[in-house]
């Protein structure tokens, strides 16, 4: 992993023309794997700044630097701004472009060490900042590669990082799921998390050709106020939480009864089970999907009290 302290500017391409000709000079070619499409639509740019609400002390990471283009935006108005890109021409190119910028930190890296965690290497790095600079407010801004969208969400949300906020560009219908109400077809584990940790607001859906090359969805901008006290701090047990909402919707047309006792939790059996639903004024046969984040907290540490006392005895 190397970094790069930015120092002189040079003009960032947005243009398709430009992009091509200066890909085909620096030898790059983009990779479908790394889902990498370059948003050149300067207002969007402009706005997702904007919107991010971004002060003199705030800190910004970005994932997926591409040609540094949003990086540049998020500069002119942040205190520092650390950037993640994975693709070393990529990294190459845009630690050219930003020279002018002493508050950027380009970090050349994959944002993920495995599918269910974070790069150590990247947090530390970022962490160690934020206590040397006294915690100044810590946000996340990205036109996140689709391809890694929903981890890099998930991992972001549950790890320590102070995070206040986060403006994400996302494949819309990722960011559908995101929004999701209990019932629809689009709730499921990502809505849980991501409403479990945070308020989401979706702010504005974009067409294909503010990118370039254009992908072959549509794309829709969320912003997330992270609030990890209002929900995720009354649960007892997380990893409890997370095998409920796995259990419940990994097997979607089960019962809720069916799917939580297939977990085998000690002491908590399927008798059990009826009087937490009875206590929710739950009818048995109803199925997990239905139920709000509320009734999830309310479950899981039910069941964590059963359980508890299940291995006390």
């Amino acid at each position: 992993m190397r970094t790069h302290p930015l120092e002189e500017n040079t003009v960032i391409p947005h243009t398709p023309d430009f992009l091509r000709k200066i890909f085909a000079r620096k030898g790059i070619v983009l990779n479908k794997k790394y889902g990498q499409h370059i948003l050149i639509d300067q207002n969007i740019l402009s706005y997702i700044a904007t919107i991010a609400s971004l002060q003199k002390d705030d800190v910004v990471l970005e994932i997926g630097t591409g040609t540094g283009s949003l990086t540049r935006f998020l500069a002119e108005r942040a205190g520092h701004v650390f950037t993640v890109e994975i693709d070393n021409k990529l990294f190459e190119l845009s630690s050219e472009i930003l020279k002018l910028y002493k508050n950027i930190t380009i970090i050349n890296a994959d944002i993920l060490r495995s599918k269910h965690k974070l790069n150590a290497e990247v947090v530390t790095m970022i962490t160690d900042w934020l206590v040397k600079n006294n915690n100044p407010v810590f946000k996340v801004v990205s036109n996140l590669p689709y391809n890694i969208s929903t981890p890099v969400i998930i991992n972001l949300l549950e790890s320590n990082l102070p995070i206040s906020l986060m403006v994400l560009m996302l494949q819309k219908e990722i960011t559908e799921r995101l929004a999701a109400a209990p019932g629809s077809r689009e709730y499921g584990i990502l809505s849980v998390i991501t409403q479990l940790f945070s308020e989401v607001e979706l702010m504005k859906t974009l067409p294909p050709e503010v990118f370039w090359p254009r992908p072959e969805v549509s794309s829709a901008i969320v912003k997330m106020s992270v609030n990890k006290a209002k929900f995720a701090g009354k649960i007892t047990d997380y990893p409890l939480f997370t095998k409920i909402i796995f259990a419940i919707f990994t097997s979607r047309r089960k019962t809720l009864l069916n799917s939580i006792e297939k977990l085998r939790l000690p002491g908590v059996s399927r008798n059990e089970l009826k009087k937490i639903l009875i206590s929710m004024q739950l009818d048995e046969h109803i199925r997990g999907e239905i139920l709000n984040l509320e009734q999830l907290l309310y479950l899981t540490e039910a069941i964590h009290t059963i359980s508890r006392h299940g291995n006390a005895n």
